[in-house]
């Protein structure tokens, strides 16, 4: 395989996107069928599975369908067809964004007419995989025991849709309450009181529209699987302004057209080459001009960071300055009170200059104490670029100021630790009474890196431990402050995830190419058993029998602790030498 057979491939693969029917029909009449098509596939069970395959292909098609193009009406048997196999050519153009950028990423295979793409780095297969567990696993701790969902269907069952009938007013505050629980499971690191202009409108204000229109989207949702009546709904701007203003969200008009510029994939976005992964709403690109709302997608969508992502391209500047900053100081904020939820001491951005002005900020430094042991530092480094929508977004972990760099921070913070400096900072850090009954204490240094969403992605090589926080998150709400157990975890996911990965082959056929690619299918999920340890009421009775037996922290060490000196063993557990 070379690179010069990967790009003959690929001119093959674009010359057949764009000699789709698709691109002969009319683009309006086209964006309705496509939008509705996946509307009924995720409105149904059996075929729910196929939705998101769906709004793969749309995406890929986005850019004519909301072209405004005149053309032949719409073959709807080969507009799907044309969906399935964008749908095939979105995996295919992820996998050879990394091939090129990450050279020996998936191997390619070429025989004759046929193609075999398969994942070669296993950090690949493993991050999509923890994304999708954490997603699961995160939907069902965060919506259990919420019952709304049966209750709005069971009043929407019947009722004229658009109309605000008794049923619909008692549906109105499960549905707000429904947005809450939504809002609280996204990418909500960032306040509702960031009022900065970023665009002709503020964040607040970006807030408010998208709760009204999350509840619509809810709302239709709801009636559709009521009703056994999916399907897309065509909003005119104009109508959604005057109902904006009817319902006294107070946002000025412009500010509401600004922001639906920037959550709006329409001709403008095209021309722009915004890639429509970051966008729910689809726009007519010819007259009437309506907003296309896909219900069963919009209300699954993230679309906080959707947002994000459409400044960061469009304004990179406005970004920078009024939200880059704010992101990484309320991250910081936020892992550090799931550190301290769990009865943690926690220390964020200690600066090291003092010490030595070339050495980065410790941005947090996590402290459990063991009452049997003696201390154990988690010196964390915290990145919080915003989570991917595809490739080209899970590529800038690669940058040098992304995730890559935290590697380096991490071994110039290894390298000061294990001097004499470092060490006198680290027992600076401790209390001067030592550890209670004992006469010495061991303290056990380990570094990890936080991530807003990477789990290791192109790093394997590296030795530091990596996690993102949605699954830190629940690792230290399942271990209950045991920090042996999250220890273990931190050195052992990687090798369980990858036990539980599940894999298959699937393959489609364009010109005379037949092409079979890996990818992440369903398996089981990779959860953590919840822990009693500092609620268990046994807790003090096992500290309390450890040193009535006469046993001290630095019995773990076996026949090595008579060389032990002073009163304080440092340990430096899995310290990495990271390229």
């Amino acid at each position: 395989m070379s690179n010069a057979e990967i790009r003959v491939f690929e001119r093959a693969l674009d010359e057949h996107l764009l000699g789709l029917p698709t691109f002969g029909y009319d683009a309006n009449a086209s964006l309705a069928l496509a939008a509705n098509m996946y509307e009924v596939a995720a409105a149904n069970d059996e075929l729910r599975s196929r939705a998101e395959s769906l709004h793969r292909g749309i995406t890929i098609l986005a850019p004519r369908l909301v072209s405004g193009a005149a053309g032949l009406a719409p073959d709807i048997a080969a507009l799907f067809k044309d969906i399935e196999f964008a749908a095939h050519y979105y995996m295919i153009r992820e996998y050879l964004y990394y091939s090129y950028n990450v050279p020996d990423s998936f191997i390619w295979t070429f025989s004759e007419r046929r193609v075999d793409v398969r994942f070669n780095d296993r950090s690949i297969p493993r991050q999509f995989f923890t994304v999708h567990n954490d997603f699961i696993l995160k939907s069902r701790d965060h919506f259990a025991g919420f019952g709304n969902p049966e209750n709005v269907r069971a009043l929407l069952k019947g009722q004229p849709e658009g109309e605000t009938t008794d049923n619909v007013v008692q549906a109105a505050p499960l549905l707000e309450q429904e947005v809450e629980l939504k809002l609280a499971a996204y990418f909500s690191i960032l306040g509702e009181d960031l009022h900065s202009d970023l665009g002709g409108y503020s964040y607040a204000q970006f807030l408010k529209l998208y709760r009204s229109l999350m509840g619509n989207a809810l709302y239709h949702r709801y009636f559709a699987q009521a009703n056994n009546a999916p399907g897309a709904i065509f909003i005119v701007e104009q109508n959604l302004l005057q109902d904006i203003e009817r319902a006294e969200i107070d946002i000025p008009v412009e500010a509401v057209k600004s922001i639906l510029n920037d959550i709006v994939f329409g001709i403008g976005a095209s021309d722009s080459r915004t890639d429509a992964s970051y966008f729910s709403l689809l726009r007519e690109g010819a007259s009437p001009g309506r907003i296309v709302l896909m219900p069963h997608h919009f209300a699954t969508s993230e679309g906080l960071v959707n947002l994000l992502r459409v400044v960061a391209q469009r304004r990179p500047a406005t970004f920078l300055k009024h939200l880059s900053e704010e992101i990484g100081k309320q991250f910081t904020e936020r892992v550090k009170t799931m550190f301290e939820a769990q009865g943690f001491s926690c220390r964020s951005n200690v600066s090291l200059r003092d010490i030595d002005p070339k050495l980065p900020d410790l941005d947090l430094l996590v402290i459990s104490e063991e009452p049997t042991l003696g201390y154990v530092l988690l010196v964390c480094e915290l990145k919080s670029p915003l989570p991917p929508r595809w490739a080209k977004d899970q590529l800038k972990v690669l940058n040098k100021d992304s995730i890559s760099k935290a590697f380096r921070q991490a071994k110039a913070i290894s390298s000061f630790l294990k001097t004499d400096q470092g060490i006198y900072f680290l027992r600076s850090l401790l209390p001067e009474s030592g550890l209670a009954h004992f006469d010495g204490f061991v303290v056990v240094v380990e570094q990890l890196i936080v991530t807003s969403d990477n789990a290791g992605m192109f790093f394997s090589e590296q030795k530091t431990k990596i996690i993102n926080f949605r699954t830190l998150e629940r690792l230290l709400k399942r271990s209950d402050g045991d920090m042996a157990f999250i220890q273990h975890v931190l050195h052992t996911y990687n090798k369980h995830a990858d036990e539980a990965i599940r894999t298959t082959m699937t393959e489609f056929e364009f010109a005379d190419f037949t092409v079979s690619y890996e990818a992440v299918t369903n398996g089981p999920l990779l959860d953590f058993p919840t822990l009693q340890w500092r609620s268990s009421s046994k807790r003090d009775k096992w500290v309390n029998e450890f040193i009535e037996s006469g046993l001290h922290p630095f019995d773990v060490f076996g026949k090595k602790k008579n060389e032990i000196k002073g009163p304080t063993r440092i340990v430096f557990g899995d310290v990495p030498e990271d390229s």
